[in-house]
């Protein structure tokens, strides 16, 4: 551990944040990585207080809170964790109230290849169910869900939402995130490039860019799907249609991949 982490931690943390960022990409995209690259210079975690906090957001967002309450229990927080970096992507839903409580604050939106996010995001809901994410889970995903089509029996089955339910949401994250976040304190990295921009990582926070440990954690190749029984031009066409934007801005590699496959489709749809 960095000589400074460690007298940082063991006095309370009263020596002062070398820098103060928050990672806020929407889960499964790398945001664990982001937090494992900084734990051994720097004070970092990866979603601390979780449950508290996303109770906090929900009750927020549900106006069981009013704002003034929100940003007590903000700053309240902080000064508990009084973190260098976070990775916590429930943030995203109060990232207007970070920016004007912490002004210093510097914000790393990690983004995933929307086709390769949802099958990471449903492998994970089908397959893990940790208590402190249920909350998090009902009220982002199983409460929204308003059905499902022929194509999604699968997903109806095994108690998992619509695609139009998980694509929706991953959208909104971003959309938050372009509304809320000020572009000079804002840096926006696709997950494929997080290893090859440390040092535009590091200059963004100031720091050396030896200080960025490259050790990915909790990254996996590309797995067999549990959505794969799912018709493919039914999730590409949903896919296109809630995150066409995200793709043309951050991948515009492959944009000719969805249209071919429309297109395709289309023309065969007109000639039966």
């Amino acid at each position: 551990m960095n000589i400074y982490n460690e007298l940082r931690i063991r006095t309370g943390r009263l020596l002062p944040r070398r820098f103060h960022c928050y990672c806020i990409g929407a889960a499964k995209t790398a945001t664990t990585s982001v937090s494992s690259m900084f734990k051994q210079n720097f004070d970092a975690s990866h979603e601390p207080e979780i449950r508290q906090t996303n109770h906090t957001i929900i009750d927020y967002l549900e106006n069981r809170i009013d704002r003034t309450a929100l940003l007590a229990a903000i700053e309240q927080r902080d000064l508990r964790l009084k973190l260098e970096m976070e990775s916590t992507h429930s943030l995203i839903y109060i990232a207007k109230e970070l920016v004007e409580l912490f002004p210093q604050a510097k914000f790393i939106v990690t983004v995933r290849e929307p086709m390769a996010w949802l099958r990471s995001r449903i492998n994970f809901h089908f397959k893990k169910h940790p208590p402190e994410w249920e909350e998090y889970r009902q009220y982002f995903w199983m409460d929204r869900n308003t059905g499902y089509a022929p194509e999604e029996t699968l997903l109806l089955e095994n108690g998992l939402a619509s695609l139009d339910t998980y694509l929706s949401q991953y959208a909104e994250h971003y959309q938050l995130a372009s509304a809320c976040l000020p572009d000079e304190r804002c840096l926006f990295i696709t997950t494929r490039d997080i290893s090859n921009q440390r040092k535009q990582i590091a200059d963004f926070l100031n720091i050396h860019e030896h200080q960025i440990n490259l050790a990915h954690a909790n990254s996996e190749p590309d797995k067999a799907s549990f959505i794969q029984e799912i018709n493919e031009d039914f999730i590409i066409r949903k896919i296109w249609f809630h995150c066409e934007p995200l793709i043309r801005e951050f991948f515009p590699e492959r944009i000719s991949f969805y249209e071919n496959r429309l297109v395709s489709r289309n023309h065969s749809a007109t000639t039966q």
